[in-house]
């Protein structure tokens, strides 16, 4: 594998590249807004298919939201930094999902970066996402531009509640981040 530095890594980003870094959950592939298009035709995903934003704050991820709930603004006080993707309204009429990571690399990156950083599991379509790098198929590790090295995530996806177009649903769980926590929440918002 050719291991990169954070900083060479940003580079790379910067620059249109995708890269492949551990997170808290499972092992990312990323790319910069630049670099966005590649995504998709790296791990032969459905380009319709939407993919979240790792941000490095609250602020920053919520600077990408057309509008904020107050049940948003909760969660992210609970979970973040860590396992949890809202997806808000956004300013074109569509959504986006954000995230702020509990991984001192992928924080790193992203503070070296200085922008968020679009983010899919490193794994092909339809195969399960990797924990580790040693996880992670051969194609990609081949198909990447760099890749930055860390310690394995729990190997679990993050949580999703979409809060988008007034919704409250939780579309996927993770840990105590269930229907009834997220009702809880919601009652107390």
């Amino acid at each position: 594998m050719n291991f990169a530095s954070v900083e060479t890594a940003a580079e790379a980003l910067r620059q249109g590249g995708v890269a492949i870094v551990p997170t808290d959950t499972v092992v990312g592939l990323v790319a910069s807004a630049v670099g966005l298009s590649r995504l998709a035709g790296t791990k032969d995903r459905d380009p319709a298919k939407p993919i979240a934003l790792l941000c490095r704050s609250p602020e920053e991820a919520f600077a990408m939201a057309s509008e904020v709930p107050k049940l948003a603004h909760e969660l992210a006080f609970r979970y973040w930094p860590g396992p949890l993707t809202l997806v808000l309204d956004d300013s074109d009429g569509g959504t986006v999902g954000v995230r702020v990571p509990d991984d001192s690399v992928v924080r790193d990156l992203l503070s070296a970066l200085g922008e968020p950083l679009h983010a899919t599991s490193a794994n092909l379509a339809g195969e399960l996402a990797p924990r580790a790098l040693k996880d992670v198929h051969p194609r990609l590790l081949n198909a990447v531009d760099v890749i930055v090295d860390g310690a394995a995530g729990s190997g679990e996806a993050s949580a999703v509640v979409d809060l988008s177009g007034g919704n409250v649903r939780l579309l996927r769980s993770r840990g105590d981040l269930t229907e009834d926590t997220l009702n809880q929440l919601r009652n107390q918002a």
